[in-house]
């Protein structure tokens, strides 16, 4: 199988990898466990293997979590490390792309539709305004794009996912107090993460003196918090959700965000109708004498299931 490009998106959990064909179209989707293959090229050497991709390719673009240091990117919550030089020797391509995942995400929100979207609050998009994207899965990531000035967009990746953590009431004051004496340090990726939901949980039943059996998992915590089977679940959810808003909120006061906030990674989209809208929009708005900023600022979950590679495709392209 001959490919225009292959397209690889690698977190702290999974790889994902997919061909960009010369029509435009992305296909031969994978998602394999990144602790399955020491590196990045063993990776791609299986995949070839299984679809049939013919090597050399005419492109790699390639997102990773963690932030590009130089041609490189250290995975933040994963043992490989990434760089320009090794993909272009597992895949062969002249051309190589190497950018953080979120900037991947952030290429391509500008071209999402409304079949891609859920719209939570707000009015309508400002045109030609800065757009702001963040995901809660292993890790949190966030990035912004902004108008070029020529009818296109430019991405900033950044690690907004480690910037400290803020409570904005007493139950939340006395968690991230217990946070601080665990970890000496409250990240906002500390909570807003699937390990962090894990985290905020076992921190209020050490807050409730509650005797747990087996570490908690974040799938089964969602799972007991919407079926209202397990209290220190529901109010985990209740926590990570409100945070999540406020975070929201201050990346949209930071940046200046009137295109629209955009929620990807794969917690949120998971939990579908589950998703406590309203109190995300609360927290998102409580923010004082700047609620009539944010007020107008639509919030959206995206539900687009292929985000980052139509992003690495918007690049290579």
């Amino acid at each position: 199988m001959t490919a225009e490009a292959l397209l690889a998106d690698i977190g702290g959990t999974n790889v994902r990898l997919a061909t960009l064909t010369a029509d435009g179209r992305i296909a031969n989707v994978e998602s394999w466990l990144t602790a399955l293959y020491p590196d990045f090229g063993s990776a791609v050497r299986a995949y070839a293997e299984l679809t049939g991709l013919a090597l050399p390719v005419r492109a790699a673009s390639v997102c990773a979590a963690g932030p590009v240091m130089g041609e490189r990117i250290d995975l933040t919550n994963c043992s490989w490390n990434v760089s320009r030089s090794g993909i272009a020797e597992a895949t062969g391509a002249a051309a190589v792309a190497l950018v953080n995942d979120f900037a991947a995400v952030a290429h391509a929100v500008p071209g999402l539709g409304a079949g891609d979207l859920m719209q939570i609050g707000g009015d309508a998009p400002l045109d030609g305004a800065p757009k702001v994207a963040l995901g809660p899965g292993t890790g949190l990531g966030v990035a912004s794009v902004v108008p070029d000035g020529r009818g296109g967009w430019v991405a900033a990746p950044g690690e907004g996912g480690h910037v400290d953590l803020a409570a904005t009431n007493d139950r939340e004051i006395a968690v991230v107090y217990q946070l601080l004496r665990e970890f000496g340090r409250v990240s906002v990726e500390r909570v807003l993460s699937g390990p962090g939901l894990e985290t905020l949980y076992l921190a209020l039943a050490s807050l409730d003196g509650v005797t747990m059996n087996a570490k908690p998992i974040a799938h089964d915590i969602a799972k007991a918090a919407f079926s209202k089977s397990d209290p220190v679940a529901v109010e985990a959810v209740a926590l990570f959700t409100g945070w999540l808003g406020s975070v929201a909120g201050n990346l949209a006061l930071t940046l200046g965000a009137r295109g629209g906030v955009y929620i990807a990674g794969g917690i949120v989209a998971q939990w579908g109708d589950k998703f406590d809208a309203a109190l995300f929009r609360r927290r998102f708005e409580a923010k004082g004498r700047m609620k009539s900023f944010l007020a107008p600022i639509p919030c959206y979950v995206v539900t687009a299931k292929d985000l980052a590679f139509r992003g690495l495709a918007a690049i290579v392209s």
